[in-house]
């Protein structure tokens, strides 16, 4: 955050109006074990810091520390929740708003997080992760199904063109609800959702994507057979990295590929037992336990797109009678 940005101003003014010392020494603490304002700025234990210099003090070392948006985020719980059993009206709460907006940053209203706002920027950690701290995670998980018989029996460039459009289809239908795709390896992926309720939108993301497949296969496939795809929500903790090699040794993400690869089958996405209980009942009334046996409890949405199947044929068949 720039220090002389108007929101570090209006931070530094709400500190001193609605906190005070005390308080503002509390929040420092919070985050910065042991914080001494006295040592930060040269004063003797014995002589008192002015609170206006404490609080300029208390906000430059937290910016110092990357932990600004952290401190802003304090502010917000602490303005609608109080702190320690009692209310506090935090002075300027909507300028520090609207500065954290024009400074890139939106508030998610289900966490009381900010995140980048992706008019302006779109990065796997959402501008907010950091390498090597775990945080909870839910990803989902596509594959095309019989990749190399694909691969083997289309034109090359057919192919590139039809994955390259799965690959756009996957990366507008994730960032649509808040997700990032962290990981494309050609003929499959992985988004990551971790703002807004990000069990839904993953579970919302694989049903659409399935379902614009299957428009896909009716009408622009250009492939000598429909492309069938395996999809797989999970969630859990995971640690950030930005470092694709890291990722995919994490147990989360493992198990993600798991589920989808021995699980699921074509034309299917698989519901972990750690997402189900928080999907909606509308949504959770399109999903079935597995028709063969699963040692994993998930529960699972399928297309079944007999008509796409006969497509492909017929635009080959209609283009040999011209």
């Amino acid at each position: 955050m720039r220090l002389k940005s108007p929101v570090v101003l209006n931070v530094t003014r709400t500190l001193y109006l609605s906190l005070g010392m005390e308080l503002s020494l509390r929040l420092a603490r919070s985050f910065v074990e042991g914080y001494d304002v006295n040592r930060r700025m040269g004063f003797p234990p014995s002589v008192p810091v002015p609170v206006q210099d404490a609080v300029n003090r208390i906000v430059l070392d937290l910016i110092e520390a990357d932990l600004f948006i952290e401190l802003v985020e304090w502010l917000v719980r602490t303005d609608r929740h109080g702190y320690m059993g009692k209310q506090y009206a935090v002075a300027g709460i909507d300028e520090i708003l609207n500065g954290m907006e024009q400074e890139g940053y939106l508030l998610d209203p289900e966490s009381e997080s900010f995140y980048e706002d992706p008019r302006k920027q779109r990065t796997p950690s959402w501008g907010r992760l950091k390498a090597g701290f775990e945080y909870p995670i839910t990803l989902l998980r596509i594959d095309i199904a019989n990749n190399t018989r694909i691969v083997r029996a289309n034109d090359p460039q057919e192919v590139a063109a039809a994955y390259e459009y799965l690959r756009e289809l996957f990366q507008r239908i994730a960032e649509k609800r808040r997700g990032r795709v962290w990981l494309w390896e050609g003929d499959g992926g992985m988004a990551a959702f971790h703002y807004g309720h990000p069990n839904m939108s993953a579970t919302l993301c694989g049903m659409e994507f399935m379902n614009e497949l299957l428009l896909y296969n009716l009408g622009a496939n250009p492939l000598d057979k429909p492309i069938q795809l395996r999809a797989a929500a999970h969630a859990g903790f995971m640690r950030y990295s930005e470092n694709p090699a890291e990722l995919l040794r994490e147990e989360l993400v493992k198990e993600t590929v798991e589920i989808e690869s021995r699980y699921t089958a074509p034309d299917s996405l698989s519901i972990s037992a750690s997402i189900a209980p928080h999907v909606d009942g509308i949504v959770k009334d399109c999903l079935v336990p597995p028709q063969e046996y699963c040692p994993r409890e998930i529960l699972s949405y399928s297309i079944r797109p007999r008509q796409a199947r006969g497509v492909p044929q017929a635009k080959r068949a209609a283009k040999d009678r011209v």
